[in-house]
């Protein structure tokens, strides 16, 4: 080695070193000032370089994924949880149809304005679910009764009041035979009116002449039978001829169409005489009822004392 040269051995150790200190420097600058050195240009890296296992876990961000690119196939099954829905983003085109099962229901979370109108029928009410409650006031009407649909044991007892009952819905059916009372039948329910005498009256004739005090009238309401149901006394002043009697509801003779009061019979015998007159089938209207009399030859003078007429209309 020439005198005035660096020895090789010495050297080594300084390049060393320098090398050394340069490569820290170098990765604290990139460390700590990034900035300084550009990172490398997209160019530099081939399409379809960075495959899956280039990619550090968590370093995809939202921000790196290109809007709408994410397909169904890129989701792995069970992959979007509940929180990651937004709330109301779940709409109805969204279910399927039939999917929504009872279990995805919360308690009383279907409310009546979920229900659709006439959506709830029979077969959905459970037995015995509908109470009276329930029942809005004046809707159960006289079809659904007739059809059967509201039995016997549904209706409380002395629930049927008399303005739920329509006119002429009761039927002789309907009644308990031995029901019907006395005080059950409105004042001239049957129709009936009455008339007495007091007093003696006579004749000689021998046409027929009304008895007096012996006439009413009668109201029919429908088509009636009439009985006619006359008593009195009755006597000659002398023997040899007989009275007569007879009824007429308006100018219809009654059945019979006359009977013998008495023959023969001379004061102070006097007869006490029952007849029954009797007119079918009288058609409903107002009618005059009329006793009349007459004397058989008009030989002798007929007298009455006391006297009653009653007048029944039964119904036809």
């Amino acid at each position: 080695m020439s005198e005035g040269a660096f020895p090789i051995k010495k050297a080594i150790p300084i390049i060393a070193v320098t090398w050394i200190l340069s490569l820290i420097t170098t990765l604290a600058l990139v460390y700590f000032a990034p900035n300084i050195f550009p990172p490398l240009a997209s160019k530099n890296i081939a399409d379809e370089a960075i495959i899956t296992v280039k990619l550090a876990d968590g370093s995809v961000t939202s921000a790196k994924i290109l809007d709408g690119t994410l397909t169904a196939v890129d989701m792995a099954d069970g992959s979007i949880l509940a929180v990651k829905v937004a709330d109301g983003a779940v709409t109805t085109t969204k279910i399927t149809d039939g999917a929504v099962t009872t279990d995805k229901l919360d308690d009383g979370a279907a409310t009546t304005e979920k229900i659709a109108n006439d959506a709830v029928v029979t077969i959905k009410l459970a037995d015995g679910s509908v109470t009276s409650a329930k029942i809005l006031d004046g809707t159960v009407t006289a079809v659904d009764i007739a059809n059967g649909s509201i039995m016997t044991a549904k209706i409380a007892n002395g629930a049927v009041a008399t303005e739920k009952i329509a006119d002429g819905a009761v039927t002789t059916s309907k009644i308990a035979d031995g029901n019907v009372t006395n005080v059950k039948l409105a004042g001239g329910a049957i129709p009936y009116n009455s008339s007495y005498g007091t007093g003696i009256i006579s004749t000689t004739e021998t046409d027929w002449v009304n008895m007096s005090d012996m006439s009413v009238n009668i109201t029919l309401d429908r088509t009636s039978h009439l009985l006619i149901m006359v008593s009195t006394s009755a006597y000659l002043s002398t023997s040899g001829d007989f009275i007569l009697i007879r009824a007429l509801v308006g100018t219809n003779v009654t059945y019979p169409d006359e009977g013998a009061l008495t023959a023969l019979t001379t004061f102070p015998t006097v007869g006490s005489f029952t007849f029954v007159f009797y007119l079918p089938n009288v058609t409903q209207g107002t009618y005059t009822v009329y006793v009349q009399w007459r004397v058989w030859s008009g030989t002798v003078i007929g007298l009455i004392d006391e006297r009653t007429l009653n007048v029944i209309g039964l119904p036809a």
